[in-house]
């Protein structure tokens, strides 16, 4: 078994997935003051109980299911990523460790957004784009993906289907726009 790692974080990440979560915070201090200031006019007789009882509760009830499927989402992000043969820790801007063995898992995807892999009871990561050497961790990825025989996903498709031309259509055409360009 390897004992050796590649590591790639960017601290740019941590710092934005934390901004992303501290504006939850806020979005709670704002309901909080709402409320208060909601209970305060129903004591003074300006609204009615009922009608402040109903905003209150769904208002809460909406931004606990707003925040805690956010911060789900927040907490797949990686800022940090450590890879070997054998497995992948990721680092959330928690700081919390997350660890994949290659064998579980399930599949990678390349979306808009970066690198999504997937592993075993629900346990996913999330790599931005947003890192400096990105075009060398996704390759790095593939490729110990590869040797596990893990699907490769771009845009939800095998990477094996995709039609080139169709994502470069200048492919197509050569230079005088007579048919398929030389290789």
């Amino acid at each position: 078994m390897s004992h050796w790692y590649e590591v790639f974080d960017n601290e740019d990440v941590q710092f934005l997935t934390r901004r992303r979560a501290a504006t939850l915070l806020a979005l709670t201090m704002t309901l909080a003051g709402l409320t208060a200031m909601l209970l305060a006019t129903t004591r003074a007789g300006v609204v009615s109980p009922w009608l402040a009882g109903g905003l209150i509760t769904s208002s809460w009830l909406t931004l606990a299911v707003v925040a805690v499927r956010r911060l789900q989402r927040l907490r797949r992000v990686v800022w940090c990523i450590k890879l070997s043969d054998r497995h992948l820790v990721g680092y959330d801007y928690t700081r919390r460790k997350t660890c994949l063995e290659w064998s579980c898992v399930q599949r990678l995807e390349l979306t808009r957004k970066g690198l999504l892999i997937i592993g075993a009871d629900a346990r996913h990561l999330e790599i931005p784009h947003l890192f400096p050497e990105y075009a060398t961790l996704s390759h790095r990825i593939v490729h110990y993906a590869e040797r596990y025989e893990v699907p490769v996903l771009v845009d939800g498709k095998p990477w094996t289907e995709l039609d080139v031309y169709a994502l470069f259509p200048f492919l197509e055409t050569n230079v005088s726009g007579e048919g398929p360009a030389a290789v």
